[in-house]
């Protein structure tokens, strides 16, 4: 006999992870990268850069359709690190009535080299590819991908938020990461500034000002650089204001522009046409130089008197 429930009825509830897809911090750009750095949610330490870090990161939680859910399962789930549902850990802890977390078993402490490691693949040119979740905590400490292999290279924290600098979205090779100071470093330089614009990006700060000191160093014609048309013209295309040396440099140079001609002498070429042009009977001086104008172009080619 056939039962009237051998078939099974339709799943209708919603996977317990789809809020996370609608999360503001999980947005992307036209072409799939992300629009926020996942390192934006977990600063590092309680000085003024990581409180400013955590304020920019509940800003963009408070424009987030599904903050409430993040907030619910970050309690849920005892996430004591970083930044979720518009709440920083201490907040939450508040919240939820504890004062601070408490392991519920001690654990063997293990090395980061060896949780890099475990959680990562190396990737053809060089490439290595982060395969576990994001972010890891490793002995109570939470790193993003790209912080624990910081820590691994180099033995220490980094200097504000490592970016990538290889273009390969995702990428945690030591050497294709920069952090504040290696980027203070790396750009700043006029190359830097002229690769920006093989790959059709914005110049970066430092490397506008990189380029306007190479253009002041330029101007050595004064003691201070400037004082000369090609100075003014370089404050110009720099966008800087136009110091006075260079504004009176500027406006004699235009003056010399406009300057009508000094009339011609008599005893001249020049006055013997000057003579011929106002219907005027040409004075002996001017028609003697006249005359010999035309023996030299004879002679020679040229109206002008060679040096002896």
């Amino acid at each position: 006999m056939t039962s009237l429930f051998a078939q099974q009825a339709p799943d209708t509830l919603e996977p317990a992870d789809r809020w996370q897809r609608q999360a503001e911090c999980a947005a992307t750009d036209e072409t799939g990268a992300p629009v926020y750095d996942p390192e934006l949610w977990f600063p590092i330490g309680e000085g003024p850069v990581a409180q400013q870090q955590a304020k920019d990161a509940k800003a963009v939680c408070y424009q987030c359709p599904v903050v409430n859910a993040c907030l619910r399962s970050a309690l849920e789930n005892r996430d004591d690190v970083g930044v979720w549902g518009g709440l920083s850990e201490a907040e939450r802890r508040r919240l939820h009535g504890r004062k601070a977390k408490t392991p519920a078993a001690p654990r063997k402490p293990r090395s980061l080299a060896d949780a890099l490691a475990a959680q990562s693949k190396a990737l053809p040119d060089g490439h290595t590819e982060w395969t576990g979740s994001t972010p890891v905590t490793v002995n109570q400490v939470c790193y993003t991908p790209a912080q624990l292999a910081w820590h691994v290279a180099y033995s220490k924290a980094p200097d504000g938020q490592v970016s990538v600098e290889c273009g390969y979205l995702g990428c945690i090779t030591a050497d294709h990461l920069l952090d504040a100071a290696g980027r203070a470093a790396k750009h700043g330089t006029v190359a830097a500034y002229k690769a920006h614009q093989r790959k059709h990006e914005t110049p970066c700060e430092e490397c506008k000002a990189g380029r306007a000191a190479r253009d002041r160093a330029r101007r050595t014609k004064t003691a201070d650089g400037c004082g000369t048309t090609t100075a003014y013209y370089q404050h110009l295309m720099a966008g800087e204001p136009v110091d006075e040396a260079c504004q009176a440099a500027s406006d004699a140079y235009e003056q010399q522009l406009t300057q009508a001609p000094e009339p011609a002498a008599c005893g001249t070429r020049g006055g013997y046409q000057k003579h011929r042009r106002n219907g005027q009977q040409a004075c002996d001086p001017c028609r003697q130089a006249n005359a010999d104008a035309d023996r030299r172009l004879r002679n020679t080619g040229t109206t002008k008197q060679l040096a002896a």
